[in-house]
């Protein structure tokens, strides 16, 4: 993974423990999985939209973060 990458994933993962934070864990799911509706449509799963191997790192990443106690806030990675 280049810098830009790492970078944008971070970002991604922020995100989703934001999302965490202030929708619950139950959302959260549900927009990992496919099927929060957006604009009328169910999303798609993370899986399909960033391949299997980068959407494990996603969910790895961002159990990782929570249980270290990130909870989304700028620039925090631990």
């Amino acid at each position: 993974m280049d810098c830009s990458e790492r970078h944008r994933h971070r970002c991604e993962v922020r995100q989703v423990l934001r999302w965490r934070f202030e929708r619950g864990l139950q959302w959260v799911r549900e927009w990992l999985d496919g099927g929060v509706i957006v604009n009328g449509r169910p999303t798609p799963s993370i899986e399909k939209v960033r391949g299997d191997a980068a959407a494990k790192r996603l969910r790895d990443d961002c159990r990782e973060q929570w249980a270290r106690g990130n909870r989304g806030a700028r620039d925090d990675w631990r």
